[in-house]
């Protein structure tokens, strides 16, 4: 993969490069689309107190469509722990959006797709988790080889990032450690609970379609929102593409003593806290954290979700 010169960036006080990479890749097989999600940011960051041979990685990933920089807030904790981080957009997200409006509104972010008449489906979404694995896969060998850094690697996951990692970390056996946040690695589960129950069932119904048709002559900007619904649909089900997108599949090849943690709000109206736990006990080391008062990146009482995450790294990297 092309990856062109660094130039120097600040985030959080703490001094660190950034990349562009470019691999030209067929997402959808409409040139200007699939050149516009081929080239993409990556964001490095290395501890300034541990020699370089003896530092580990950690690769964050943010929620679908949402830029890197919301993961920004990780790079201090992780390099002050001599911890280095890398930090890049995946497919519609930030730089590699169509509309870079950097507010991680997906509706907004697949219109561009909906205008050209091309689905924002589970077979499209199964393309953008093996390409995110696969961009993971590469970042990881760069670092390495750059920066001459240990070959230790955890993966981090913050609501569909998650997802997208824990696919990472199952599919392909990528990374000794996965940490998720308010999210986990069941996708039919997380779709449940982020569908709402009945909607997406309706949405992918003959009603749903007839109200698609009837609702896009009055309202054109509805049809990305039923779209999500009839993908959130399809997940929960799990059709064959789903499958093939869900971490859980590959759960058997897993094996100690690589670990997987979640942190969770017993407030989140996204993500269900019980599905997370379900979820983390069918890994042979997997735990879960409810936090009461968090919600899905917001908090009703106490700490902040950043505070909570702060912390759920350092503790679960205290020994790296």
């Amino acid at each position: 993969m092309p990856i062109y010169d660094a130039d120097p960036i600040n985030y959080e006080g703490v001094n660190g490069h950034r990349y562009w990479c470019h691999e030209p890749f067929s997402y959808t097989g409409i040139t200007d689309i699939d050149e516009r999600l081929s080239g993409f940011p990556v964001a490095v960051f290395l501890p300034s107190h541990r020699p370089l041979q003896d530092t580990p990685l950690v690769i964050g990933l943010q929620g679908m469509c949402a830029p890197y920089q919301w993961n920004n807030f990780i790079i201090p904790t992780l390099t002050q722990m001599g911890i280095a981080v890398a930090l890049f957009d995946t497919p519609f997200a930030g730089e590699r959006s169509l509309v870079r409006t950097f507010k991680a509104v997906v509706e907004n972010e697949i219109k561009p797709l909906i205008d050209r008449g091309i689905s924002f489906d589970t077979q499209l979404l199964l393309t953008v988790f093996q390409q995110t694995a696969l961009d993971i896969t590469r970042i990881h060998q760069f670092c390495c080889e750059k920066y001459g850094i240990s070959h230790r690697l955890g993966l981090f996951g913050v609501s569909m990032g998650v997802l997208f990692s824990a696919y990472t970390f199952t599919a392909h056996g990528i990374g000794e450690r996965l940490l998720g946040t308010i999210g986990h690695a069941d996708i039919s589960a997380f779709a449940n609970s982020w569908g709402r129950g009945f909607l997406p069932d309706l949405a992918a119904s003959p009603l749903g379609t007839l109200a698609e048709i009837i609702l896009a002559k009055v309202q054109p900007q509805i049809k990305p929102v039923v779209q999500m619904l009839t993908l959130a649909n399809n997940l929960k089900y799990s059709d064959k593409y789903a499958q093939l997108c869900d971490p859980m599949t590959y759960i058997e090849q897993v094996q100690l003593p690589r670990r997987v943690r979640f942190l969770v709000g017993a407030d989140d109206p996204i993500v269900n806290f019980k599905n997370a736990q379900a979820c983390a006990r069918c890994f042979p080391d997997g735990d879960c954290y409810v936090v009461p008062g968090l919600g899905h990146g917001n908090s009703n009482f106490g700490l902040k979700f950043t505070d909570h995450v702060r912390y759920f790294l350092a503790t679960q990297l205290g020994d790296w």
